[in-house]
C-alpha cells in the first residue's frame, strides 16, 4: 500500500510546483511550499545522505506531516532531474509504507505522479516516441494531428503544436537532445512548452498555461509606461517608444515638447480636480490632431510631448504646430468653466538635431524654453546658436555660486570731476567678474544672472565692505559710490549690509554713496524713502541713477531724499552740440538739481565739446572716458593727487 506525490523542483532543490495530493498527504498548502526548499517541508529520519535520496530504491524513514503523524515511508525519486540550468525540472517523489513491492511499482507510479501535476506533461522514450501524457497536457493541447496516440512520433506532435518544421535530422536532433522553451498561442490560450531531456535517456515536454501571467505582466507594463489621468505614454513611455525609433532609424520624425500655459493659475485657483480636468481635455484634444502613428505623451505636470510621423519637412511641421496651438487655445470648459491656456511648442527632427534618444529629449527641452521665452511666436525649432547661448549661461549660473568663496569678483573705480573746482570729488565702484576661463566678464553679463539666482545680497555685501576698505587708503576728500541693485534694496538686510560694512572698515558715513536705480523703489515708494530716510540720517549719501530713462516724475524727486542725481550717458550721447533733444533734458535736469541743492552728475562724458557744453549749463560734475576710465583702487590716490597738474579739461 502506498501513496504518491508530484513535484516540480529548480535547480536549487527548491519547489516550482505542488500538487493537491501532495497538499493532501503532507499538510501544506501550495501557498506555503512554492520557493522553499524541498528538504526543509517534513522531517525524514535517520537523515539521508545524497547517495541514498537519488538511490532507486529511494530512502526508507519517518516522515513527519504538518499534523504531527508520523509515518514509515519511503522517499524515492524517479531519475527525472534535467540537464539544463535555467528551467524547473519535474521530479516525482513516491511516499509509501515500506512495502517491499512497492519498489517495483515504479513505472506506474510515475505515470500516477505526472496525472497528479496541475502542469501538462508528455513522457516520451529515448526513441522519442510518446510513452504517457497527463490529463491536463490533453486540456491543454487539444486535438493534435496524428492524435495523442502512445508511439506518435515527438517531431510530429511539435511540429503541430509550433508550426514548425521538425522533419530534418539536421534541425530536430540538436534541439531534442540539448532542449529548449517556447511559448505558443492555442486555443485561445497562451502556452509554454519546455522540451527536457532526462538522465534516463527519457524526454518529457512540460506545457503550462501562462496566460493569466501574461495578461497581468502586459497590464503592468501598460501602467509601468502610460499616465493614469490622461491614458497617454508616460515619461518612461516616451523613452521607450524614441529609444526603438532611433534604434531602427528606419525614417525621419519630429519630437514637439509643449507646455500650457495658465495651468498653474487654473489648478491654484480652481482647485486640483480642475487641473485634472484640464490635463484630460489637452490629451483629447491632441490625440484628435495626430495621425495613426504618431505617440504622444504626459511627461508631467502642464508638459506634454508628441512623436510626429504624419507629417514632414520643416514647413509641415510649423503649419501642424501652429494648428496644435490653436486646437489647444482654444477655451475649455473646465467643471462648468469656461477657462482659456497657451501654448509654447519647442520641435527638434530625427535625425537632423539628434540620432539617440536623450540627445534628442535634450535638445527638445532647450527648444521649448527658447519657445517659452517667446522666440518664433510660440513655435521654436532647435537652434544649436541658441543652444550654445543657453549652455554658456548654463555655465555661468554654475560658476557664479563658487566666485565668491573663490575671490574672483575686483572692484574697479571711475571717478567723477568737479566741474567748478577741476578735482576729484568721488569714484564710482565698478564690479568685475575674473573668471578663470573666460577673463573679465561685466557687470551687466551676470548681476541679472546673480539677482535671478538669489545671489546679489551676499555679493552686495562683499561690494559695500570691500569698497569702504579701500577707500580708506584714498585722501579724505574722495568719496566712494556704491552701485546697489533692485534684487539688493529690497532685500530686508540692506541696512544692516550698509552699518556692518561701515564698523569693520572705520570707513565715515560722509565718505559713503549709494547709488539706486529708479526700478528698484516704484514698486513700493513708501518703502523706499523709509530705507533711504534712514541711510541719511546715519551721514550716507544717496544718488538716483540712471535719471530720466525710468519712472521719473517732480513728486518722486520731492519724496525721496536724495543727494545727488545721475543724468544718463543717453542723454548725453544726443547732446549734438546743443541742439538734439538730450540737450533740452540736461538743461532741464540740470536747473531742477539747482532748484532742489541737488548735484548733478554727467555720465559718459568723452569729448571735449559735451565738456564745454555741460560746463556752460553749471552742471555740476562730470564723469566718463574723458576724465578716466575704470582703474584699480591703488592708482586712485595717485590720480587724484597729480589731477591739478594733468591736462584735464577746466
Amino acid at each position: 500500500m502506498s501513496e504518491h506525490f508530484v513535484c516540480l523542483l529548480d535547480p536549487a532543490e527548491r519547489v516550482t510546483s505542488w500538487s493537491r495530493e501532495a497538499e493532501r498527504l503532507t499538510g501544506h498548502t501550495a501557498d506555503d511550499v512554492v520557493g522553499s526548499p524541498f528538504s526543509g517541508l517534513f522531517l525524514v529520519s535517520p537523515p539521508a545522505s545524497a547517495a541514498a535520496t537519488h538511490a532507486p530504491d529511494g530512502h526508507v524513514g519517518v516522515f513527519v506531516r504538518q499534523d504531527g503523524v508520523h509515518l514509515c515511508v519511503r522517499v524515492r525519486r524517479h531519475a527525472l532531474s534535467g540537464k539544463r540550468a535555467d528551467i524547473d525540472v519535474p521530479v516525482t517523489v513516491a511516499i509509501a509504507q515500506d512495502d517491499p513491492d512497492a519498489a517495483r511499482q515504479g513505472s506506474t507510479e510515475l505515470h500516477g505522479a505526472l496525472d497528479a501535476l496541475p502542469d501538462g506533461i508528455a513522457l516520451f522514450g529515448a526513441d522519442e516516441s510518446l510513452l504517457h501524457y497527463n490529463m491536463r497536457f490533453d486540456a491543454l493541447i487539444g486535438r493534435v494531428e496524428d492524435g495523442l496516440n502512445p508511439g506518435a512520433a515527438a517531431r510530429t506532435i511539435l511540429a503541430a503544436l509550433t508550426r514548425t518544421e521538425w522533419t530534418t535530422e539536421e534541425t530536430a536532433r540538436p534541439a531534442l537532445s540539448k532542449g529548449w522553451s517556447t511559448e505558443i498561442l492555442r486555443l485561445g490560450r497562451t502556452l509554454a512548452l519546455s522540451w527536457i531531456s532526462l538522465q534516463d535517456g527519457r524526454f518529457l515536454l512540460l506545457c503550462r498555461d501562462v496566460t493569466d501571467l501574461r495578461r497581468l505582466e502586459n497590464r503592468t507594463r501598460f501602467l509601468e509606461q502610460h499616465d493614469d489621468l490622461t491614458g497617454l505614454a508616460n515619461l518612461q513611455g516616451l523613452r521607450l517608444q524614441l529609444g526603438t525609433l532611433c534604434e531602427r532609424a528606419s525614417g525621419s520624425f519630429a519630437v514637439l515638447y509643449f507646455d500650457l500655459f495658465g495651468f498653474k493659475r487654473i489648478n491654484d485657483s480652481m482647485g486640483h480636480a480642475a487641473g485634472d480636468e484640464l490635463l484630460r481635455i489637452a490629451a483629447l484634444r491632441v490625440r484628435r490632431t495626430v495621425g495613426v502613428g504618431d505617440t504622444v505623451a504626459h511627461i508631467r505636470g502642464n508638459k506634454f510631448a508628441l512623436i510626429l510621423h504624419s507629417e514632414q519637412g520643416d514647413q509641415a511641421i510649423r503649419r501642424f504646430a501652429r494648428m496644435l496651438r490653436s486646437v489647444l487655445s482654444r477655451p475649455l470648459s473646465v467643471l462648468k468653466h469656461e477657462v482659456t491656456v497657451g501654448v509654447a511648442i519647442g520641435v527638434v527632427r530625427f535625425p537632423t538635431d539628434g540620432d539617440d534618444r536623450d540627445t534628442l529629449m535634450s535638445k527638445a527641452d532647450v527648444a521649448l524654453h527658447c519657445a517659452k521665452g517667446g522666440i518664433d511666436d510660440g513655435i521654436c525649432f532647435y537652434d544649436p546658436e541658441r543652444d550654445s547661448l543657453r549652455q554658456r549661461r548654463m555655465d555661468l549660473e554654475r560658476d557664479l555660486h563658487h566666485a565668491l568663496a573663490r575671490d574672483e569678483f575686483i572692484l574697479l573705480y571711475q571717478p567723477f570731476l568737479n566741474v567748478r573746482s577741476g578735482r576729484i570729488v568721488g569714484v564710482e565702484a565698478l564690479i568685475r567678474w575674473r573668471h578663470p576661463k573666460q577673463g573679465l566678464i561685466p557687470p551687466g553679463d551676470f548681476i541679472p544672472v546673480a539677482e535671478r539666482m538669489g545671489l546679489m545680497h551676499e555679493i552686495g555685501a562683499w561690494t559695500l565692505e570691500t569698497a569702504c576698505r579701500q577707500a580708506k587708503d584714498w585722501p579724505d576728500d574722495i568719496m566712494v559710490s556704491v552701485n546697489v541693485s533692485a534684487a539688493q534694496f529690497r532685500h530686508d538686510g540692506l541696512i544692516d549690509n550698509v552699518e556692518t560694512a561701515l564698523q569693520r572698515t572705520g570707513c565715515p558715513p560722509s565718505r559713503l554713496e549709494l547709488e539706486i536705480t529708479e526700478t528698484a523703489m516704484i514698486d513700493d515708494v513708501p518703502r523706499a524713502a523709509c530705507v533711504l530716510k534712514r541711510l541719511r540720517e546715519q551721514g550716507i549719501q544717496i544718488a538716483l541713477d540712471d535719471f530720466g530713462t525710468g519712472y521719473s516724475s517732480l513728486s518722486f524727486l520731492h519724496s525721496l531724499p536724495f543727494t545727488r542725481i545721475k543724468i544718463d550717458r543717453s542723454f548725453v550721447n544726443d547732446l549734438h552740440g546743443g541742439e538734439g533733444d538730450g540737450a533740452a533734458i540736461i538743461r532741464a535736469i540740470t536747473g531742477l538739481c539747482g532748484s532742489l541743492n541737488v548735484v548733478a552728475t554727467a555720465e559718459g562724458v568723452e569729448t571735449q565739446e559735451q565738456f564745454d557744453y555741460l560746463k556752460g549749463i553749471n552742471c555740476s560734475e562730470i564723469q566718463g572716458f574723458l576724465i578716466s576710465r575704470p582703474c584699480p583702487a591703488e592708482e586712485i590716490g595717485p590720480f587724484a593727487e597729480k589731477i591739478n597738474r594733468s591736462d584735464l579739461p577746466r
